[in-house]
């Protein structure tokens, strides 16, 4: 028991001399090193859904594609420009129609200039059950600086020929569901 005590006792001495002799300097907080943040955000891009009749005309023939354009002002502000180290734009789409499709997605720039191009192959769906494809684009280096002209994006769905898919009618099944999202990975420094 005593030598227990003791042991107790000198390992205590020894943690209150280190404690009053211990070298502690005067806190600057005028010195700072540079705060760097790296936030990410995630922010709904475009939401599409077109059934079956959209690749059908008023006459009853098959479209081969259908298109559209959307404003993409994303990067209309200095600060996303300057701060934008790498991006992800991550799309889904459903297909349950009976047909098989390329989606082609085109990124233009203020002027029209072509700035980046992708597609994005989709299975057809011969029993109108719901098919999952997902596809993630990303973005860095020369690819990142398209990225960051773009002002429209445009997305064309084309279809293409399948000896087990079926004629498009009005009265077709099913649907093609495209959603998508950006994954912006930001620094920002003081």
């Amino acid at each position: 028991m005593k030598t227990q005590s003791f042991f107790i006792k000198y390992i205590s001495l020894l943690f209150v001399l280190g404690t009053c002799f211990s070298c502690i300097k005067d806190t600057d907080f005028e010195q700072y090193d540079t705060l760097i943040i790296y936030p990410i955000v995630e922010a709904n891009l475009v939401n599409a859904q077109e059934p079956a009749a959209s690749f059908v005309d008023s006459s009853g023939a098959e479209l081969p594609s259908i298109s559209d354009q959307v404003i993409f002002d994303v990067f209309n502000s200095d600060f996303s420009v300057d701060n934008l180290i790498k991006a992800e734009l991550v799309f889904g789409i459903t297909n349950s129609i009976n047909k098989a499709f390329q989606i082609k997605m085109d990124f233009y720039d203020s002027a029209d200039a072509l700035q980046h191009t992708f597609s994005i192959d989709i299975d057809n769906s011969p029993t109108n059950t719901l098919l999952f494809t997902e596809h993630i684009e990303v973005f860095e280096n020369m690819n990142l600086l398209a990225l960051k002209s773009t002002h429209k994006l445009e997305i064309t769905i084309t279809m293409i020929s399948n000896p087990t898919s079926v004629i498009l009618t009005p009265d077709s099944e099913g649907s093609i569901l495209l959603v998508s999202k950006g994954v912006f990975y930001l620094k920002i420094s003081s």
